[in-house]
């Protein structure tokens, strides 16, 4: 399970403007046992960061990342028909794990957010592509605004 803003640049890189919806819509029914996603009710409220790892050995090797779950919170399934759409936003934690059905779980998945995020992400070196020259990983707001105050 991750939160979104796990993937996302500092929220300082965007005036702490952080506003993402997420649209997922089912191509095939979705369903606990080809792995619908999770969510972590309630979890989006503190809109705070959780610690994440690298899924892989790092970032590098994998670009997926898990946020920290404790053993007592609660995981809600949001098993969705076909043609069925979930939404969260940018704090909620949540996820899928692996189908483990001989089903296909096929999903469409779109973030929306706004122009002036976008603008502000590109501008740093963000593509949204996962082929960033940034290391996000290790991105220092500081420097970026130094570097984009020199371009002006």
């Amino acid at each position: 399970m991750h939160q979104d803003m796990a993937y996302w640049p500092p929220a300082s890189l965007t005036a702490n403007d952080t506003r993402t919806v997420t649209l997922t819509l089912a191509i095939d029914d979705e369903t606990a046992e080809n792995g619908c996603i999770r969510y972590v009710p309630g979890s989006q409220k503190e809109k705070k960061l959780r610690p994440h790892r690298p899924l892989a050995k790092s970032r590098e090797e994998g670009h997926a990342v898990v946020a920290e779950v404790a053993d007592d919170e609660e995981i809600r399934l949001a098993e969705v028909p076909r043609g069925g759409v979930t939404l969260h936003d940018e704090w909620v934690v949540h996820g899928s794990p692996g189908n483990q059905s001989p089903r296909h779980r096929r999903t469409y998945v779109i973030a929306f957010r706004t122009r002036a995020i976008v603008d502000a992400e590109r501008k740093a070196g963000f593509t949204h592509s996962h082929n960033d020259d940034v290391n996000w990983d290790v991105f220092n707001p500081e420097i970026a605004a130094a570097a984009a105050r020199t371009e002006l």
